[in-house]
């Protein structure tokens, strides 16, 4: 599957920026040239010419797939993001006709694979621009075991949210400016998602906050009795969203935390992918309403890297596609890591959806 991809000729890729009404493909050939708040980053200068493969989502976001009106908030810069060209455009994606969701449909990855393979390397490192380091590694030897979550696993995240203490995978406070700043705009009364997780403690922390719902995608089976709280895999959400034309479920926003940077390096048995990550980010985009948040947090180092089989780091080269469908509102942090190979904290970056919407 993956192979065929990468031998797609590059395409036109024009669309009339005064149409109402697009195909889903062409929803994401506009959202990618999209003026906000009367501006468009400029061309990226570092991705020129590189393939690559994010794909567009089969079902829309808005009704009848007429573009909306959608309120940007004006963009808090980053030093870093500006000397290091995070604000531009990539170059438009080389295989927009590729259904981001089959991705999950792809073999799994049942042996620990040590290398990338010969003919998958240069679209793992984007046409070898991206270094590659082989140490260390894990593997899941099983599949993922479901997890029970309940009322008392839940409270005691609580407690730490209440007393604001270090908290979540890495034991840190980086949710706490999130929660804080964004409560009223994208959790208090909101339809929320969580993309990727072990441990409830973003869901633990957006029912605190009085989201009206939370709804946990993620690949392993989650037993829960938690109200409010509702799981599903991804392949099942797929085909509900596919089925129910006219009751889609679309989120006001959704989190996703050290979850992404693994995405098709299968690490965790997941399909061997050079751009899983890039088309999970497509995914987000059908799930979330046009204008919609997303609060996201992956590894970000002034210098790109692969990490095989562990992460990513995220950085010049693949930060800005990773973002391509995406306003940048600000990072919730004071600076990206500059020691090559250390990700430290993740803080999460904040964006705003740009499919479905008409320049602002």
């Amino acid at each position: 599957m993956i192979i065929t991809l990468l031998l797609t000729k590059r395409q036109d890729h024009r669309v009339s920026r005064s149409q109402q009404q697009l195909s889903a493909i062409d929803l994401y050939k506009y959202a990618q040239l999209l003026s906000i708040n009367g501006l468009i980053d400029p061309p990226c200068k570092q991705t020129q010419n590189i393939y690559v493969c994010a794909g567009y989502c089969p079902w829309t976001n808005t009704r009848n797939n007429e573009l909306v009106s959608c309120s940007f908030l004006p963009r808090k810069t980053n030093p870093d993001f500006i000397n290091y060209n995070i604000y531009c455009t990539p170059d438009p994606d080389q295989c927009p006709n590729y259904n981001a969701w089959l991705k999950d449909s792809l073999s799994l990855t049942l042996q620990h694979i040590k290398q990338i393979p010969d003919d998958l390397l240069s679209n793992f490192t984007l046409n070898y621009t991206i270094p590659v380091n082989y140490q260390p590694q894990t593997f899941r030897t099983r599949d993922t075991l479901p997890a029970t979550w309940t009322v008392d696993l839940f409270e005691k995240y609580c407690k730490k949210l209440r007393s604001r203490e270090a908290y979540g995978s890495y034991r840190n406070k980086d949710i706490y400016p999130a929660l804080d700043k964004y409560a009223s705009l994208a959790i208090i009364n909101k339809k929320c998602a969580v993309i990727g997780t072990e441990n409830p403690w973003i869901e633990a922390a957006l029912l605190e906050y009085n989201a009206s719902s939370v709804t946990t995608i993620e690949y392993a089976t989650i037993h829960s009795n938690i109200p409010r709280l509702f799981t599903i895999t991804p392949m099942d959400f797929a085909k509900q969203q596919q089925n129910n034309i006219g009751q889609r479920q679309l989120f006001d926003s959704v989190w996703s935390y050290s979850s992404i940077e693994h995405d098709g390096l299968g690490r965790y048995r997941d399909p061997l992918n050079p751009y899983g990550d890039f088309q999970t980010m497509v995914k987000i985009t059908c799930i979330l309403k046009p204008g919609g948040f997303l609060f996201l947090g992956v590894p970000l180092n002034v210098q790109d890297l692969i990490q095989f089989n562990l992460h990513r780091l995220y950085g010049p080269i693949r930060l800005p596609l990773l973002y391509r469908n995406f306003h940048i509102v600000e990072m919730l942090g004071s600076a990206m890591q500059r020691k090559r190979g250390s990700f430290g904290a993740q803080q999460f970056v904040v964006l705003q959806n740009k499919v479905g919407c008409k320049s602002s």
